[in-house]
């Protein structure tokens, strides 16, 4: 990814950061802290390391 694709990639998990987080701090809110932390890990950190490992060479 040398021509600007990663900065494309990259901008699109913040995207889905913004709109992920919100959703995940809504269902923390509502439900148990042990629900929101077993959300919150597959749906943000899952992807975050994805992007780590497509990125490394």
């Amino acid at each position: 990814m040398g021509s600007g694709a990663g900065f494309v990639v990259v901008a699109g998990f913040v995207v889905y950061l913004l709109l992920a987080v919100p959703f995940v701090l809504l269902v923390a809110s509502r439900t148990s802290v042990t629900t929101g932390w077993l959300m919150s890990v597959p749906l943000v950190f899952l992807p975050f390391t994805l992007l780590i490992a497509f990125m490394t060479p």
